[in-house]
Formats: structure tokens, C-alpha cells, sequence
């Protein structure tokens, strides 16, 4: 080979070579998940987006999709989980707002190779192996802890309401049950129905009260609840709904509040946002009972990221919960709530 042609050689080498270290790393392609909550005007619904967001950008290649119905609407939220699925995401996150309905979707999923996984809000039993895991509160056991908050004010009995969301949703059943069963004092394998005189408990005509996510219903129902049953000696609450109406909450309770004081009526509420903590800090309410909602947006995000490449995951990955009082609402009350 000539001098030049050894030269021009090793010059073509040498720019090939730092063209490759002069060149930018290929960037993975990118992956969408998305997560179909039940509604997402509703206090709960910021933190589990801001989860999601957060596990995607720590993941790199990870696009987090976050969507619902603005108000609740169950077959909105189907429409919209079938929506993603026809579009072909790559991971798939379901709070199903009415179990049986979105079973159908799951089956969807799993017929397209999506994997999917519930979070806050499971399907029935029957439907649990459609799904890969449920993340999110252990709800009979939630519903055990506000009943036995109620139990430490030292009631043995008495006139109980409790106030729920959607009747068909499987979370706040689980919810209820707890509650029942605790005050019942039986157990999850012998579930006690209604509470007429059960163990010293009974619920009045009209209860449980259901708003379907409505806060304004809810503080309405609250007032009615209330102004029906003046001799009340509970009122116990599955989520925070109510309370999400601070103005209207405080206008029902304020005049009860020498009955709150003697605990002649304990009200326990769910959830521990923004809005509550400053009702549980004027005893407007004796405990509230928060979930960690952000959890269960970062956890669906990793746990279909391992879904994808294969991996496997828990069956059940529990959020945990956290009480709050009104000696604690306004220090380390929900601090520890992402």
C-alpha cells in the first residue's frame, strides 16, 4: 500500500472513531403506561398523577398517561380504559369504579399482551387472575381501623351511620365491611350483615348513605344524617368526601360541637387531605384515617415496568395507612403522605 493510501486509511479510521465517541447515546424507545382512575375531580386524583409522573422520569423511557372521567362516570372510565387498549399502550393501570364492568376491559388487556394491574380499587375476587397485582390500601383493613378508632373513644354501642361513595365499588365494600364486622366483633370469614342491635350496634333507617363521589351531595347527606337522627352516636366516613366541602362541613357540625367534645357523637373520617386537617384540628371530627395515594401512582408505574421486561411482582403490593388526630392535624398529620 503507498504512503498515501496508508494515510488516507488511518485518517478515515480516525474520524470513524471519534465520530462514535463524538456521538450521542441512542435513547430508548419509549413505553407508555397508562392509568384510568374512577374520577379525577377528587382529591385523591393529584397525588397518584404525580406519582405516576414521578416513577416515569426516574425510569427514562417511561411515558405516564394519566386519565379518567372529570366527574364519576363508570362507563366513561370503561370507554376510556378501552380507548388506550385499541390504541395499544404497553402497560395498563385500572382503578376500577365498577368491578364487574371493567373485568371485561382486563380480558381486553389480556387478549392484546397488555399487562395490567388495579390500583386503589380492585376487581371482584373471581376476576383477581386477570390482573398481575392490586396496589393500594388493604381496604377491609382500613375499614377495621376507622371502627376501632371509634371503639377507643370507649363506645360499646349505640346508633351508627357510615357514609360511602359508590355503592359498586369494591374498595369502599371492603370498607364498609371492616367496619361492620369490628363493631359486630366478629371476623372477615363471618361477615355480619347490616347492623340492627349487632353487638350494641345499630344502623338507622337510610344508612349507609352513598354520594357517588359527589362532595356536595356528600355534606348535604352529612346535614341530613345529622338533623335525622339528633341522638346519632357515630358517624363514620369511608373516604373525605365531606370534608372536601370545608364551609359547609363546618356549618353541620359547628352546633354539635359540645356533643363532639363529650364524644356523646364520634365522627371518623377517611383520608387526610389539605381541606380535613383543619376541621380535625377544631374537633370537627375526632380521627381521620389517610391513605397514601401517591404510592399507589409510583408503585403501578414500576410494577408494569417489571410486567414488561418479564419480571414478576407481588400479588399484592399494600400502600399502608396513616391516623391522624386533632392534637396531630396540623404538625406531623400527613407528612408522611407523599
Amino acid at each position: 500500500m503507498s504512503i498515501g493510501k496508508t494515510i488516507a486509511a488511518a485518517t478515515a479510521t480516525v474520524a470513524c472513531l471519534a465520530g462514535s465517541l463524538g456521538a450521542a447515546p441512542a435513547r430508548a424507545a419509549e413505553r407508555e403506561f397508562a392509568l384510568v382512575f374512577k374520577v379525577l375531580n377528587n382529591a385523591f386524583s393529584p397525588p397518584i398523577d404525580a406519582g405516576c409522573q414521578a416513577a416515569a422520569k426516574k425510569l427514562g423511557d417511561v411515558k405516564c398517561t394519566y386519565i379518567g372521567p372529570t366527574e364519576y362516570d363508570e362507563a366513561k372510565q370503561v370507554q376510556l380504559a378501552q380507548d388506550v387498549i385499541t390504541r395499544g399502550v404497553d402497560g395498563l393501570g385500572i382503578s376500577a369504579g365498577n368491578p364487574k364492568a371493567m373485568a371485561r376491559i382486563l380480558k381486553m388487556a389480556n387478549a392484546a399482551n397488555i399487562p395490567v394491574v388495579t390500583f386503589d380499587t380492585d376487581v371482584l375476587p373471581e376476576d383477581a387472575k386477570l390482573r398481575a397485582t392490586y396496589i393500594g390500601t388493604d381496604n377491609y383493613e382500613f375499614g377495621k381501623v376507622l371502627a376501632e378508632k371509634l371503639l377507643e373513644t370507649g363506645k360499646k354501642g349505640g346508633r351508627v351511620c357510615i357514609q360511602s361513595g359508590a355503592p359498586a365499588s369494591e374498595n369502599l365494600n371492603g370498607r364498609i365491611q371492616g367496619i361492620r364486622d369490628t363493631l359486630a366483633g366478629t371476623t372477615k370469614d363471618k361477615p355480619a350483615g347490616a347492623l340492627k342491635d349487632t353487638n350494641g350496634w345499630t344502623e338507622p333507617a337510610g344508612c349507609p348513605v352513598y354520594n357517588n363521589d359527589d362532595i356536595n351531595l356528600a355534606a348535604q347527606q352529612v346535614r341530613d344524617v345529622m338533623t335525622s337522627n339528633p341522638d346519632l352516636d357515630a358517624f363514620i366516613a369511608v373516604g373525605g368526601w365531606a370534608q372536601y366541602a370545608p364551609q359547609a362541613y363546618t356549618q353541620t357540625m359547628e352546633p354539635l360541637k359540645d356533643r363532639l367534645d363529650k364524644k356523646q357523637l364520634v365522627v371518623v373520617f377517611g383520608d387526610n387531605f389539605g381541606p380535613q386537617l383543619p376541621l380535625l384540628a377544631k374537633g370537627l371530627s375526632h380521627f381521620n384515617v389517610g391513605q397514601r395515594p401517591y404510592d399507589m401512582g409510583y408503585e403501578t408505574i414500576m410494577s408494569l415496568d417489571k410486567l414488561t421486561k418479564g419480571e414478576k411482582v407481588e400479588p399484592m403490593i399494600i400502600t399502608g395507612t396513616e391516623v391522624c388526630t386533632p392534637e396531630n392535624a396540623q404538625t406531623t398529620c400527613g407528612k408522611s403522605v407523599n
